[in-house]
């Protein structure tokens, strides 16, 4: 994914606001992602493995899936013991 900065302004002030927009826009967008990600590793039996690559705390995982569950409309009970 590449980031078009041809349309950020030229004043350092006005592009720094610009870049933080960006920047929160990206994370948005990755957030959603892992979000799928890790809801869908754990559907599979496979949230140990995601958790082992280190990417984000158990906490923050587990908050991923639980968003993405109710994103969902269909509130899961895992039985994982996670």
């Amino acid at each position: 994914m590449l980031v078009d900065f041809s349309d950020a302004p030229d004043d350092p002030i006005e592009r720094l606001m610009w870049l933080s927009g960006v920047r929160e826009q990206t994370q948005r967008e990755l957030d959603h992602e892992y979000q799928k990600a890790y809801f869908e590793s754990r559907l599979q039996q496979r949230f140990k493995f995601a958790l082992d690559l280190h990417l984000h705390s158990k906490k923050r995982a587990l908050a991923f899936t639980r968003a993405e569950n109710e994103a969902r409309g269909r509130p899961l009970k895992w039985g994982d013991g996670y």
